[in-house]
């Protein structure tokens, strides 16, 4: 599961061919500087967005450090990325100094005993009582940090207010699932529209729906993907788009691409349910819902339910091929960590920040493009959620197979299409990882 869009577009001059020439492209030598004496450095990422937001922390950076630092960024697809990466690690040469790494790319990153990447802990150490602990232990292995993520990802429910309005729908009296699946019945029946549409090449909703339930996908060391929490989750999804007709499969396969952006921006859906980061999704790309989506918390299957989970992330992470090692870690966690970058997370991705003591501060009401569209008000909510942020495993030994049962076989055949109910699905996975 990814946080940003797959990208096609390479910028910069990184190679994208055979091990050779990736070698010539990342061959790091920690004497290897400009003529001015800036550190060359070069960062890797599947969003573009992300790209920038680098480029104008090395413009920060240099402006208030004594140490310059001259970044490379390149954007390359996400799949592209974690092949030319992995190739470069096994090799010994080719690799970035700094690279972004999807969460759920992270237990094949920090596989083994000596991770390929250079520890955190010390350059995290002034921050570590303003960080949100759970995103920091997502990138964690024995005693060392190895990533620092964007975001918490606090997942939300957008609702389409103006779908809603001419349904007769209150928004602020969706309160559970059972209020939201009654709600999505009238919509369906006075607008047509669908209440929401649901992945089966992703798995938010499905993540989400599990962890607010104080559940999750491994148990120990084994799956258990077939508890009573997933299984009523996947059902109740199932249910809306065979039974109740209030949902379908996903245009797309999921809710981050641009087929599900321009149902979206058409008013086709009448709410969805992701991280905050799909703030950004929808600034960008949904330019017609623009103060037309109210911010709500999840509805919960029972009270004492979560109201939200962490969905999502991307940690920055620095290689063991990096020219400066030191000095990239003190960059990547400064970039992330110190308070003013922190808060450019926020007005310039659209991201809740990892740093938590910003949040209520006034300046994450100033006036920027989110606020824009969504209103002044809408971190209140986030803040509100900020203890209910938990998530289903994702860095276990056995988490890539458990993504990859849910991903290959579970979802196609309970949402994409209507050959399995959840249960059967769901044990068929379990029974099998547990081989």
């Amino acid at each position: 599961m990814r946080i940003g869009r797959k990208k096609t577009i390479v910028t910069g001059a990184l190679i994208l061919g055979s091990v050779m020439m990736l070698t010539a492209c990342g061959s790091n030598n920690e004497s290897e500087k400009t003529a001015s004496g800036a550190t060359k450095m070069t960062f890797w990422t599947f969003v573009d967005a992300q790209g920038n937001f680098y480029k104008d922390a090395a413009k920060a950076w240099n402006k208030t450090h004594k140490q310059k630092i001259a970044l490379k960024v390149s954007v390359l697809p996400y799949a592209t990325e974690y092949q030319k990466l992995t190739v470069a690690l096994r090799s010994g040469s080719g690799a970035p100094d700094i690279v972004d790494v999807e969460l759920s790319q992270t237990a094949t990153q920090l596989k083994g005993k000596n991770p390929t990447y250079y520890p955190l802990n010390a350059e995290l150490k002034p921050y570590m009582n303003k960080l949100v602990q759970s995103r920091l232990d997502n990138y964690k292995k024995g005693k060392n940090y190895y990533g620092l993520d964007y975001h918490v990802g606090t997942t939300v429910t957008y609702y389409n207010t103006d779908i809603l309005k001419k349904a007769g729908v209150d928004y602020t009296k969706i309160k559970t699932w059972a209020d939201y699946t009654k709600a999505g019945e009238q919509v369906k029946a006075k607008t047509g529209k669908y209440m929401t549409e649901l992945e089966y090449s992703a798995s938010f909703q499905l993540d989400a729906m599990t962890s607010q339930q104080h559940a999750d996908y491994i148990k120990g060391s084994k799956a258990d993907l077939d508890n009573a929490a997933v299984t009523r989750a996947l059902q109740m999804q199932k249910d809306w788009i065979y039974k109740d007709k209030i949902a379908r499969a996903a245009v797309g396969g999921n809710l981050d691409n641009d087929q599900y952006f321009a149902e979206m921006n058409k008013g086709n859906v009448a709410s969805v349910t992701m991280p905050a980061w799909y703030m950004e999704r929808m600034a960008d790309h949904m330019p017609k819902l623009s103060q037309k989506i109210a911010i709500a918390p999840m509805p919960v299957f029972k009270s004492n339910d979560l109201r939200s989970a962490g969905g999502g992330g991307t940690g920055t992470m620095v290689t063991t091929q990096a020219r400066n090692k030191k000095l990239a870690a003190k960059f990547v966690v400064w970039s992330k960590a110190s308070r003013n970058q922190a808060v450019k997370i926020w007005t310039k991705l659209g991201f809740d920040p990892v740093r938590k003591d910003i949040w209520t501060e006034p300046v994450m009401k100033s006036s920027n493009k989110y606020t824009k569209y969504f209103g002044k008000n809408i971190f209140d909510t986030f803040s509100a959620l900020a203890d209910q942020t938990t998530s289903v495993s994702q860095t276990k030994p056995l988490s890539p197979d458990v993504n990859d049962a849910l991903l290959k076989n579970v979802l196609p055949s309970t949402i994409m299409h209507d050959k399995e109910s959840a249960a059967t699905a769901l044990k068929k996975a379990t029974a099998a990882l547990n081989q």
